[in-house]
């Protein structure tokens, strides 16, 4: 399954217990924050944990996938009832709804050919206000991180919050759960 660790219910678990808050959630957050109540858009939200952190903080904060076993696990989040998630893709934004949009944890390289990125663009640039801000990052290609997408490098044990434990093993174009 392509994505599975976005689409499947125990993999979306292995994905939050791999994924905790980091420096890139600190940079979003103080982003975000530098406009006061501001009504923002989390594309690509995933399972919400900067989502909620946003929604806490005072913003309107709407989530948008398309992964529903990701919302599934955003809504049961705690504060996850502060957030309007939305099913779907840029395609069902409104217009001028939002005064900041963000695209986390490289959600802007799963647009893989220029006429979707062009298009979600478009979405976003349709559904900001104007003056509204665009925020998103990218990994750095000069880290070569691929190189250690293979059975020996990244072979870990992941433990969820009730003790289950997954061996994964990453592989180029796939994060394959081994058990």
């Amino acid at each position: 399954m392509r994505h599975a660790e976005f689409r499947h219910h125990r993999l979306v678990q292995v994905y939050d217990a791999e994924c905790r808050w980091g420096p890139d959630d600190d940079f979003f957050q103080t982003v975000v924050d530098e406009t006061p109540t501001a009504r923002v858009l989390d594309l690509g939200c995933g399972t919400g944990r900067l989502t909620v952190a946003l929604a806490i903080a005072g913003h309107t904060v709407t989530g948008l996938d398309p992964a529903g076993a990701s919302l599934a696990a955003a809504r049961a989040r705690p504060g996850g009832d502060r957030v309007t998630w939305i099913e779907g893709t840029s395609a069902l934004l409104p217009e001028r709804a939002f005064d900041v949009a963000v695209l986390t944890s490289h959600v802007a390289q799963f647009f893989v050919d220029d006429a979707e990125w062009a298009r979600t663009l478009a979405d976003l640039a349709r559904a900001l206000v104007p003056g509204g801000r665009l925020v998103f990052d990218a990994r750095d290609p000069a880290d070569r991180r691929w190189e250690r997408w293979n059975p020996v490098d990244s072979h870990r044990v992941v433990t969820l919050p009730d003790g289950g434990e997954f061996v994964v093993v990453a592989r180029v174009g796939a994060l394959a759960p081994v058990s």
